[in-house]
């Protein structure tokens, strides 16, 4: 690989919005939601209470918004400007009583959050230890917004005593599981590895390892340890290029339909441009599977090798090439059309590499597909003196928007979440950031955990008792959005809990494990 740990640099992707799409983003949003401290349903019962959390990734300056709604009508407000709902960068929380005559069902929540915005690309994140990254090679942020996941951000840190995963809320306070992780994988600890990343519809983290020829490691969104396996791995390589070097990521589709795109980063010549993966059952590319063409180098657009890539939800391409003074191919930033099972040979529009793109590192697209994010490193060269920087371009056509970032850091990679902040690993300063675009603006998230209400909780039980999958499986008869804990005794007077469950379902079959002399079992409702 072109090791560049001369430099500590960071890519940096900024979201820029039109006057038109100002009213559709916002750069202020609520993600974290939680009923009662959990992302499962919260129970309230006549004269009872229920709370709401939620993390806001910057002051909420025009206000917040909770609403619970009863189908798809909104039953009660609580609104920071009636002293109800906290509107501080970070962790707040507000109290639902109910009103007296709540029927039995089950009620969503919504938190909307707004902002007078900023006058231009504002960084919101202070750079303080909570942003600390050490070689950030990679930023990615979940957008699926039916995800507990939702607003999670990772960062690669590839150098040091923390060589992994860093997890963190979009304020930049640690995952609920911890704000680091290995993932139980060996990473060699240089620049590259960890490296860029992606977020599949299956809330898997896929992170391309890019020492070596590079191979694709996916984890599930808690990078618990011992629970990775790799995607793409060596046998994966194109049969086209023996001295492939896997760079650039991104996951397409969902389920059956998933696939791996990167780019193959050869700069010995020979690199197969961008190419894909479909990705079957078990999460992986099947054995031996060299993969499909989807824009292969030529003489004219794609001519060295592709650095990283991104799509757009249209479906077209952005991809660039990593280039030196010594090298002098005319495009840095290309856009192609949608793969469609044909290699995409000609590019819509194209930018010169002189002089601003000199070395870029990483590309990224905004979700509205309006604005495309190139993070560059820079280079002090002989014949040219390049600094890095961050520039927006055009979606459509590949006209220059602006520079974000005029204090010519390097940047290693962008991501966007999903209301258009643009989250970017600056290894100058070594902290990952979040920028806000200009303008005011507002967002509302739809919180996973619902509000179950009922007049009285009823007795669980277990039924059907009998061997299931190495343990002891039983039905378990109950209410519907109800967590239940599981205790085990020998003598009916000691319990102890041996799992949790919970299920939007009335029945539901659980199995527990035997040991010792448990021979006793019993379901009560979680407090």
């Amino acid at each position: 690989m072109r090791s560049p740990c001369h430099k500590l640099i960071v890519l940096v992707g900024i979201l820029l919005f039109c006057s038109c799409a100002n009213s559709l983003r916002a750069n202020v949003y609520a993600s974290d939601i939680k009923i009662n401290g959990s992302f499962n349903a919260g129970i309230i019962l006549p004269s009872n209470s229920v709370t709401i959390s939620y993390i806001l990734n910057d002051t909420a300056t025009g206000g917040v918004w909770v609403q619970i709604y009863s189908g798809t009508n909104v039953i009660q407000t609580l609104a920071s400007t009636d002293g109800n709902a906290g509107t501080n960068a970070g962790l707040n929380s507000v109290i639902w009583n109910g009103p007296t005559n709540l029927a039995e069902g089950a009620y969503t929540v919504s938190v909307t959050a707004a902002s007078a915005g900023y006058d231009t690309w504002t960084n919101i994140t202070d750079d303080g230890p909570n942003f600390y990254a050490l070689m950030p090679g990679g930023v990615s942020v979940n957008q699926n917004t039916n995800s507990p996941f939702y607003g999670r951000v990772y960062v690669a840190n590839s150098y040091g005593d923390n060589v992994g995963i860093i997890k963190c809320n979009a304020d930049g306070s640690p995952a609920d599981e911890g704000g680091f992780s290995t993932g139980g994988y060996d990473w060699a600890g240089i620049l590259g590895s960890p490296w860029h990343m992606a977020i599949g519809a299956d809330d898997r983290l896929y992170v391309d390892d890019f020492t070596g020829q590079g191979v694709v490691v996916s984890f599930d969104p808690t990078i618990q340890t011992n629970n990775w396996r790799v995607v793409v791995g060596l046998d994966n390589y194109p049969a086209s290029d023996t001295n492939a070097n896997l760079s650039g990521l991104s996951v397409i589709g969902s389920g059956a339909n998933t696939q791996i795109w990167m780019t193959d980063a050869n700069y010995h010549g020979g690199s197969a441009g961008i190419i894909g993966w479909q990705i079957g059952a078990e999460g992986v590319a099947a054995t031996n599977d060299t993969g499909f063409q989807i824009v292969p180098v030529d003489s004219y657009y794609l001519t060295q090798e592709p650095y990283d890539l991104a799509l757009d939800t249209n479906g077209f391409i952005y991809t660039i090439q990593y280039l030196t003074p010594n090298e002098a191919p005319a495009y840095a930033l290309l856009s192609f059309p949608p793969y469609d099972e044909e290699p995409e040979t000609a590019a819509d529009w194209e930018i010169e590499w002189y002089p601003t793109l000199l070395e870029a590192y990483g590309v990224a697209v905004d979700p509205t597909a309006t604005v495309v994010a190139v993070a560059v490193v820079g280079t002090n060269g002989v014949e040219y003196d390049a600094t890095g920087g961050l520039y927006l371009y055009r979606a459509t056509d590949g006209e220059f928007i602006t520079e974000v970032d005029t204090d010519g850091h390097g940047y290693y990679d962008a991501a966007w979440d999903n209301v258009g902040n643009l989250y970017a690993s600056d290894g100058t300063t070594n902290v990952w950031r979040t920028y806000s675009p200009p303008g005011t603006n507002q967002a509302t998230t739809v919180a996973v955990p619902v509000i179950q209400a009922y007049d009285a909780l009823l007795p669980p039980y277990l039924s059907n008792p009998g061997v299931s999958m190495g343990g002891l499986g039983f039905t378990l008869e109950g209410q519907s959005n109800v967590t239940y804990v599981i205790q085990s005794s020998c003598d009916l007077t000691n319990w102890a809990a041996v799992s949790t469950n919970f299920s939007a379902n009335t029945n539901q079959c659980i199995c527990v494990p035997v040991g010792g002399d448990q021979n006793f079992y019993r379901a009560m409702t979680a407090p």
